[in-house]
Parts: C-alpha cells; structure tokens; sequence
C-alpha cells in the first residue's frame, strides 16, 4: 500500500486489477486485518457519506468483480452475517508499522543507532505516495493522511538520529525538502536549522527559526515552542554543546571505494539488513549474476558502516588472475608490508573489528576462502562482506541473494536515471532486462538517442543492445554482453555448452528435459547434473521447487545471451531439433498415461511455453511433421484450457506437412476442424472434416472415424443446425459405446447440446444426466465441469430457475478447481440470466459484461454479448445494445449459432429504434430458418414470440 496499490497472490504472482473500486475494496478490506466490515461502513468508505440506491447489492457486485479478478485466490474473499472480509495482509505497512514501533523503543533508549536501522527499514517500504491510486477513495484519503503522519515521523526521527550520530551533511538536503512541504512542523524546522549550523551556516541555521516565527503566527496566531526558542539563543551564542560528536580516524588505508554519483534506489532495506547483521562479526556473502547489483549494494553498505564510525576496509579482485596474488591484495587494503610468508595474522591485527569487503572473489573463489578463513580465525571481531557469484562454503557464511528488482523499484531506477516519467513502456522495458540494476542502467542511458517507444520496441535483443555503460564502475559493467562474457568465460567447455543449450527452455525445464536436450556434441548426459549445480552457484541458472519437482531455468537477459551463443557456436538447429523430439516424446508419453488426469494436466501446463515454442519452430525446422504430432497431442488441453485459438494457430502451420501418416493428417484435420468449430469459423470446419473423413475412412480406424463423426456433429450445433447434428452424432454413437465411458459421455454431452437446440428438452436432460453420471465415475472434473453447465442452462431455458440455482454451487467449484476459463465465463452468465429473471437488470448487466470481459472469441461468448445485448434492451438503452450486436463476428458465410440466436433481439433493436420495416423483414426471416433447421432453443424461440407479438 506504499504507494500504487499492488496486489500478489501468496506464492505466486502480481494481481492485476485495473478498475480502481476493486483495488478500493480489496484495500480496505486488507486494511481490517481479515476482520469483517459491515456493508453500511463498507459503503461509506467507498463512496462516502452520500445516498445511495442498494448499497447491499451495489457491493454483491462489486465483490463479485474482484472475486472473478482474484483468479485462484478467489476463495480469500468470504462473505458472513458480520460483512465482507479478505484474508490478506498489507505486508509493506505491516512491516513498516512494525520498524516504527521498534525506532520508538529505540528512541526512549536514547540508542540512535536503533533507531536510524529501525527507521530506514520503515521508510524502505514506500515505492511512492501511500495509496497514491485510492486518494479519490473517502477511506483512501484518511488513511492516506495516516500513512503521510508516520512517513514524516520516521523521516524526523532518522534525521535526529544523524545528527545525533555526527552525520549533519546529509541532513540539510532531506530537512530543506521536507521543512518546504511542512513548514509549520516546529522539530524539523528545529533539527534543520542545527544541521546548517553545524555545516556552518550560522545565519542561514537563524533564518530558519525566524521564518517559523513568522510562519507560525499568520497561519496559526502562536508562538514556537519555548524548546524552538532555547535553541534559537543557543544559535546565538554558538553554544558549544550544539557542535557535531567527534568521529574516530581511522588508522587503515583509506578504502578504494569506487565513485558513486548517482542515487541508490530499490535496495534501502537490503542494506539495512545487511548493517545490522555486519553489526556483529562473521562472513557475509551476497551471491547473485552479473548485473544483479551486488557491488552497488555492497558499496552502500560500506558507506553506512563507516558513516557509523566503524574502520572499513575494501578488495576489488576484479582484474586479478592469479590466486596467489589474494593475500597480497589483501594486505595492500589492510595496510600491511609483505614482510612474512604468511601475513594474514598481521592484516587481522590491523583490520581488528573493522568492516572487510571483498568484491568479485567468483573467479579466485578457493583462495579467497582460504584467506578468509585465516583473516576470522585471526580476528574474531571482524565482519567480512563478499561479492560473488558463487558462494565461498566455509563455516558461518550467511548467503544473501541479490536478484532482480522489485517491480516498482526498477521503474524508478529507469525514471530517476533518464529522467522520464513512469508508463507502460518503462515497465516494459524493465521486465525485458529482468529488472536487473544493469540492464536498467544501460537502458536508461540509451534514452540520450532513442524515445522510450522505440527503445521498448527494440529492448528484445538485448545483449546487442545494451552498450554504453559507465567506465567508473569497470570494464565488465560497460555493457551487457561484456557482464555475461566474464560470467561465461570463467566456465569449463561442458558447462557453457549446457547453458547456451538450456536458451532454448522457454519455461524453464526439469532435470530430464535438460538432459535430453543439452546433452550431446561434447556433453555426457551424466554432465548435466553437475553442469547445472555449478550454474547455479553461479547464480546463472535459477530454481523452482515445487513439490517434488525442481525445474531449472534462466533469466531473460542469461536467456539471451545463451540465445547468441548457440547462433555463434552454429548449434542452434541440432539443439532446437533435439528440444522438439523432446517435447513430442513428452506429450506423446503423458497420454499414454491420461488416465492420471490430476497429474497430467498440471504436467502439460507447466510445460506449455515449451511446447509452444517447439510448435513455433516445427515449420521452419528439418521435422515439420513432428510438430503435427505434437500440436495432436496438446490438443486436448488447448480445448480443455478455453484456448482454441491457439490450437488454430498451430494447425493452420503444421497441416499440410509432408512426413505424416494419413492417420496422423486426419487425426489433426478433425481436431482442427473442432477448434473452427467452436470460435464460429464453421465453412472452415466442414471443409476441414470433408478432408479428414475420407482418410479416417480409408485407414479403417473406426475411434478415428468416431472422431471425426464427433466433430462434425459439434459442428453442425454451432451452425445453428441441430437436426443435422443429430443424424451425424447417432451415427457415431454405436462406436462411441464400444470405446468405452469416456467417449460415450462425450457423445452423451454432444447428443444433448442438438437435443435442447431442437427444443427437445427433455430427452437433452436425460443425456446431459447420463453423461453427468458417467463423469462423475470416471472423475473427469473438466466434462463434469461442461456438464453441468450444460444442464444449469438447459433448466434456465425451460424456466426452472430454482433447479439451475441449486446446481450452481457444484458448477461454480468445479469449474475453479480445473480452471476452466470458457465455463467460469459461462456461470458469469447463468448469474446475469437469473439476476435478469429476479428482475435486476444492473446486477444482470454487470454479470454478462463479466462474461463477455476474458477468454478467447468463441460461440459461448457470443451468446453471452446477445443476452447482454437483451438486458441492455429490457432497460431501455437501446444504443448501447447496438453495440454489443455490432461487436459480433457474423461472418456472411457462416450464419451459425450466434446468428441464429441473435435475430430476435435484432428484431427487438430494430423496433426499439422506429424501424418497423426491419423488424418485420427480420422475424419472418428468423421464423424460416428455424423451421428450416429445426432449430428450437425455447429461449430464443420465446424472444422471437415476443418480437412477433410487438410488430405492428
């Protein structure tokens, strides 16, 4: 809540939610800590203290928007007798919360140390004005106002603690900017006025005093307090007691601390926690790949030390080479003369209970650790600081890992340093560079010659890209491509073939997929293992543990970079080749094994960008009809997953390759054509299945022929022609049956969708509830999931409201828990057709909006826009239904489903609007077709009635 408001889901990632209520409840529930909160206080928080029409349902459907948005953590939002709650935590302000509640003990301690760490942690939390994005909010601009009074408390007290501590000369800066924005705050007028003073600046430091008098008495009519006063005199008197505490010198060398001129954004609390675990002795490691910041942070650490008046002293082993020089180095930094064979009892003597940094030890990691094992066996009191990629294993080492940015933080790293303010774009660009400090930096720079559009339309190659970097802070931060070269230079052979092979994983991989595609050419498939335990000490390929399943993967820039020297090294079509086979062998084997369907799905999804990537290069590759193969075994969980659209993609690449069996071809040809099918593309589906059945036919493979005839049936329920369906499915039943359960409830499911379109109610019941019950024993949760949601809409079609309610609960679970997207919209709907049957038209509106607001274009969304469109007749906004019938995808050609259902409220639109004419054309049109069709969905059916009976 410090700052724009983000939402993240535990152990997963960002929730977005666009529309600023859903963020504004979301918000406010947080903020009551999983309490309830009654909806009359609900509701004046949101919207204030104004009258308002159903508050109770303004706020059902509210909720209802943020539950759907909430994705997989919709089941947070629960809803009681006491009001609304949200178990959810605002873990920026609890934690800030927290710190300022330990500065204050800490400040009654009179212990400024305490309470400059306990104040930075605190203030390290803000990305920005608190709740910038809810200040419109009533409730958000008093809690804006909270938050505003504690950030200004824990900048006072910081600043009080500084010049407590002898640190005035940063002071002045940060009290002048905030004494401006609060002049009328008497201790930071007080504390900015000693800190001038103590830079020497006597009248300025009395200036300020003189201007609160003044500011003081036009504004409020006061006096300053008699303590402003006292130190006013004090002012005057050049008070002894007001001079700066002594700082000790140092007797080390002064440190080679690289020159920093910038400002250090997005790592304050880091730092923090890392002064106050230096605080005490022991080895500190930060681990991280190159670019990641580990320097940066390790310099801002160094600084805090030693502006805390401990000794520092620092070791760049950059440009070392040899592991024998280390020591050396190391006494050069401690100040002390090689004059023994062994110095480092002299250098912990010298370096006592000072701060050592160490930075960039990967390369001579063995003798770093050796020397600094000595260095703490020696000296007990000190505190080591090392930047690595790898960690040094010895005793007592605490690692800490130094990633990516956090979203807000590297946007504000880019603005701060090109000087653009924040958008799209830069967020973009950020994500591109994998919000490391470097890419950023570099990024940034490329501003001076590019716009931010440009750059961000070109920040996708970025090794080349990315050049330019200040030669202040060495020779590998001047680009990229020289970062990772150094990384990549200090592998053996086998290790960096691995990495540039692992560029091909789009989303990460498992161990077995590694194997199988890096290994090879130079690589032994028992190297792998290891080669991936050394990059990851190297912090260049990251982990992800979940269950029993660990996957491996790299980061987009590390990505990239493998990416151009696959390209170099001329392996890119062998690997790509070998990752394709892997992801067919893949597909092909988790079928075999369809029955573990809760394994399975998890299994094809957490492999998706993978397979897609594979399909992406099958066209253009050696094996295109391997590609083919594989697009027919994802094919399922493109239907499955709500994504037809990608199924069509794929097919309309890979059909026509040439090194397939006609099998294989008709196989594709049919799931093609059902993926046409049902996105209304349906002269494209039937010339699709005219090529497949012949083949089907020809091979003799009768559950292929049922495929087909499966297909072609779902197809002619989309064209609007049920009694055509009819006769295909019925053909294809008898097969169906021999084929056991699963194919028989798919046909059950098919038979009752042209039942019901025929006006056949009853008997799509009875198959809809047969085909629910095999479901059901087979624990197919995505059929069960279409299946009820079948029979919900066939209860509300004959008006048996009360029966489709009861079976929503069921509908609702299910369809969460496999994470169909087309049937969650779809209960989107059902809830607008029940609430528009209770006569609520806003709550039905706002439901079909929901509906129609995700997924993929599709018939069922389609339908939902047409019952929207209804609603929005039904309340007399005759222009805004026109809109939703102007946003349906009537081909001319394929006068389907949609079109079919859709010519009633064209009819009532047309009426709505004056045209008579149009209307009269419209209906004895409608009233044709579906006789022609035998086309009658009671709901459609009924509306026509209607439109008939108004015509004049």
């Amino acid at each position: 809540m410090l700052g724009p408001v983000e939402l993240r889901a535990t152990g997963g990632g960002p929730i977005v939610l666009d529309r600023p209520l859903e963020r504004a409840l979301a918000t406010r529930l947080a903020l009551a800590g999983g309490a309830a909160v009654a909806d009359e206080r609900l509701a004046r928080d949101l919207w204030g203290e104004v009258p308002l029409a159903r508050p109770a349902q303004r706020l059902r459907v509210l909720s209802s928007r943020l539950r759907a948005n909430l994705g997989a953590a919709a089941p947070a939002l629960t809803r009681s007798s006491a009001g609304y709650a949200l178990a959810a935590v605002a873990t920026d302000l609890v934690a800030t919360e927290r710190a300022a509640g330990q500065m204050r003990a800490a400040a009654r301690a009179r212990d400024s140390r305490a309470v400059h760490a306990a104040a930075s942690d605190a203030l390290a939390q803000w990305r920005g004005p608190a709740l910038a994005d809810l200040r419109t909010v009533p409730f958000g601009a008093a809690e804006g106002d909270r938050i505003d009074a504690l950030q200004l408390e824990l900048q006072v007290e910081r600043l009080d603690a500084d010049l407590a501590l002898g640190r005035s000369a940063g002071v002045v800066t940060q009290a002048e900017r905030l004494a401006a924005e609060h002049p009328l705050h008497e201790r930071l007028r007080g504390l900015l006025a000693l800190a001038l003073y103590r830079s020497g600046r006597q009248a300025e430091a009395l200036d300020q005093i003189a201007q609160l008098k003044e500011t003081l008495a036009e504004e409020l009519g006061v006096d300053p307090t008699p303590e402003t006063m006292q130190l006013q005199l004090r002012l005057l008197q050049q008070d002894p007691t007001l001079a700066a505490p002594q700082e000790r010198r140092s007797a080390l060398p002064a440190p080679h601390l690289r020159a920093v001129s910038t400002t250090f954004v997005g790592r304050a609390a880091e730092r923090n926690a890392l002064l106050e675990e230096l605080a005490n002795p022991g080895l500190v490691t930060l681990l991280g790949m190159a670019g990641s910041g580990k320097t940066r942070l390790a310099t801002e650490t160094a600084l805090g030390v030693r502006a805390g008046g401990r000794d520092i002293a620092m070791v760049d082993l950059t440009v070392l080479r040899d592991p024998d020089a280390v020591v050396p180095a190391f006494a050069l930094a401690a100040g002390v003369e090689l004059e023994s064979t062994d110095p480092l009892p002299q250098c912990a003597e010298a370096l006592g209970e000072a701060l050592l940094v160490v930075d960039n030890a990967e390369h001579v990691i063995d003798a770093v650790a050796g020397a600094i094992s000595g260095l703490l066996r020696y000296a007990p009191g000190l505190s080591v600081l090392v930047t690595s990629q790898r960690p040094l294993l010895i005793t007592g080492e605490e690692l800490h890992q130094v990633g990516p940015l956090a979203p807000g933080a590297a946007a504000d790293l880019f603005c701060q340093r090109s000087g653009i303010a924040r958008n799209a774009d830069v967020d973009a660009i950020c994500a591109a560079v994998d919000r490391l400090p470097l890419g950023i930096e570099l990024a940034a720079g490329l501003t001076r010659t590019m716009t931010v559009p440009q750059l961000a339309s070109r920040i996708s190659d970025r090794v080349r890209l990315l050049v330019g970097g200040s030669r202040n802070n060495g020779p590998r931060h001047t680009s990229l491509r020289a970062a990772l070269d150094w990384s990549y230079q200090l592998l053996d052979p086998p290790t960096q073939a691995v990495l540039r092979r692992l560029a091909v994983f789009a989303g990460g991989c498992t161990l077995e997929a590694a194997e199988a595609v890096t290994a090879g050419d130079g690589v032994a498939v028992a190297d792998v293992a290891a080669a991936l335990a050394e990059l990851i000490d190297r912090s260049l390929v990251i982990t992800d543990t979940d269950g029993d399943t660990r996957r491996f993967g790299l980061l987009e820039t590390v990505r990239d970079y493998g990416w151009h020297q696959l390209r170099s090294t001329g392996e890119e079509t062998a690997v790509r080749n070998r990752h394709l086979a892997w992801a067919t062998r893949f597909c092909t084997n988790l079928n075999d094994s369809w029955h573990e369907r809760a394994q399975i799905v998890p299994a094809f999804i957490a492999e998706l960008a993978n397979l897609v990537t594979a399909l992406d290069y099958a066209p253009t590759g050696s094996t295109p009809g391997e590609g083919l193969r594989l697009a027919v075994a994802i094919d399922d969980v493109w239907i499955e997953q709500g994504t037809p659209h990608q199924a069509i993609r794929h097919y309309s690449a890979l059909i026509d390759a040439p090194d397939v069996t006609d099998v294989e071809r008709a196989f594709a040809l049919s799931n093609y054509a059902y993926a046409c099918a049902v996105t209304g593309q349906l002269a494209k589906a039937v010339a699709l299945l005219d090529r497949a059945e012949p083949l089907a036919s020809a091979a003799g493979d009768q559950y292929l022929v049922m495929r087909v005839l499966f297909h072609r049936g779902v197809a002619e329920i989309e064209s609007g022609e049920p009694a055509r369906a009819m006769e295909v499915l019925q053909r294809g039943l008898p097969i169906a049956v021999e084929h056991g359960l699963q194919s028989h409830s798919a046909f059950l499911d098919a038979i009752a969708g042209a039942d019901v379109h025929a006006g056949q109610i009853e008997a799509g019941l009875e198959a809809i509830v047969a085909g629910i019950t095999i479901d059901r024993g087979l624990g197919r949760d995505h059929n069960l999931a279409r299946g009820l949601a079948r029979l919900v809409d066939v209860h509300l079609a004959r008006g048996d409201v009360l029966a489709a309610v009861g079976h929503m609960p069921e509908l609702d679970k299910v369809a969460t828990d496999v994470n169909d997207l087309e049937t969650i919209l779809n209960v989107r709907s059902f809830y607008g057709r029940i609430a528009r049957h209770h006569g609520d038209l806003e709550a039905a509106i706002e439901h079909f909006r929901v509906a129609i607001s995700g997924g993929e274009a599709s018939v069922d969304h389609d339908l939902s826009r047409i019952e929207l469109a209804d609603a929005l007749l039904q309340a007399g906004r005759p222009d805004e239904a026109a809109e939703q019938i102007d946003a349906l995808r009537f081909d001319t050609a394929d006068h389907g489903l949609a079109w079919v259902t859709a010519q009633p409220t064209l009819a009532t639109l047309a009426l709505a609007r004056g045209d008579a004419n149009a209307a009269i054309e419209i209906v004895e049109q409608a009233e044709t077709e579906y006789a022609k069709r035998g086309f009658g969905w009671p709901p459609a059916v009924a509306r026509l009635a209607q439109a008939r009976a108004a015509l004049p």
